[in-house]
């Protein structure tokens, strides 16, 4: 059964938003549907957002960076899966594309060639077979990272897993 709450005030929700954003780092629409869902009206919430973004609790753009960077070491995400998670955010394309720009190429590289090897030690096949090559490329695209790069760590890197190495 849900209830319904009575809006709660300015001041209220304020606070609640920078607690919010003290504890982990948020972008705007997020904290636009948070103060939507509290029942603040949209020039309030306008208000809230201007204000966190003046106390530095809100950055779109640092809130990419640490996104991206969380998204590529943890959980092992390419270039184009990322770029889709932040615009599912609605974050602007500008910020998304230049959140995923700011990779090291050898960083990005090794995290690609590590999702590779774990694929192929999960097959339990060396050498690889073809059917073996194009699974391990089409599990390489789907987190997110660009066919070409894909392709030459298949053609120039070797695959065979080290067997203390995991994902």
């Amino acid at each position: 059964m849900l209830r319904n709450r009575a809006p709660i005030s300015y001041e209220n929700a304020l606070q609640r938003a920078a607690a919010l954003c003290a504890r982990c780092e948020q972008c705007t629409p997020d904290i636009l549907k948070k103060l939507s869902a509290w029942g603040l009206g949209a020039s309030d919430a306008d208000k809230i957002i201007k204000r966190l973004e003046e106390l530095s609790f809100v950055d779109d753009e640092r809130f990419a960076r640490a996104y991206a960077h969380d998204k590529l070491h943890f959980s092992s995400w390419g270039r184009r899966k990322i770029a889709q998670g932040l615009r599912m955010k609605r974050l602007p394309a500008t910020i998304c594309d230049a959140a995923c720009e700011e990779f090291e190429e050898d960083e990005y590289r090794a995290v690609a060639l590590r999702v590779m090897r774990a694929k192929t030690r999960q097959l339990k096949e060396w050498p690889l077979s073809y059917e073996a090559k194009v699974k391990v490329i089409k599990f390489a695209m789907t987190r997110g990272f660009e066919y070409n790069l894909v392709a030459d760590i298949m053609r120039n890197e070797n695959l065979k897993p080290d067997e203390e190495e995991t994902l």
